[in-house]
């Protein structure tokens, strides 16, 4: 009884392992969102800042973005705008969906802080490419309320 309950129990840790595999498989360590940890710092309530975050594809093989997205408690607090001064002093093209990204090539998004109330808010930014590789960062801001 003792051996196939042990079987029952390296097996569940067996599937656990190809699972996990499995998740690591989907994001490529080769490449990148910079800064990992974008940080806002202290915010001023009604002010709207921007930073810029680079994605590199450092793959060795050209992929097509499939998804950008903004998610987490503060999620609705960032926002990724279209045009702006930042994304048009960039010698990068701007993320998009769709969007195909060569091998060793960079694009940008320009993350905006919209802050309307006191606290902190935390987000992750994610890009993911059609065959399901994806890249991550944080996003943090601290608003504070105005003078």
């Amino acid at each position: 009884m003792r051996h196939r309950s042990n079987l029952v129990v390296g097996g569940i840790i067996g599937v656990i392992a190809l699972l996990c595999i499995a998740v690591v498989a989907q994001a490529s360590v080769k490449n990148s969102i910079q800064p990992g940890k974008l940080v806002f710092g202290q915010v001023v309530s009604g002010q709207h800042p921007n930073r810029i975050v680079t994605l590199t594809n450092h793959t060795g093989a050209a992929h097509r973005i499939g998804t950008i997205a903004i998610a987490g408690a503060g999620g609705y607090v960032f926002t990724s705008p279209a045009n702006t001064p930042l994304l048009q002093a960039s010698p990068y093209p701007r993320c998009t969906v769709g969007l195909r990204l060569a091998a060793g090539a960079r694009c940008v998004l320009d993350i905006r802080v919209h802050a309307v109330r006191v606290g902190w808010f935390r987000s992750v930014l994610r890009v993911v490419y059609r065959n399901g590789w994806t890249n991550s960062g944080q996003l943090e801001a601290h608003v504070g309320a105005a003078s």
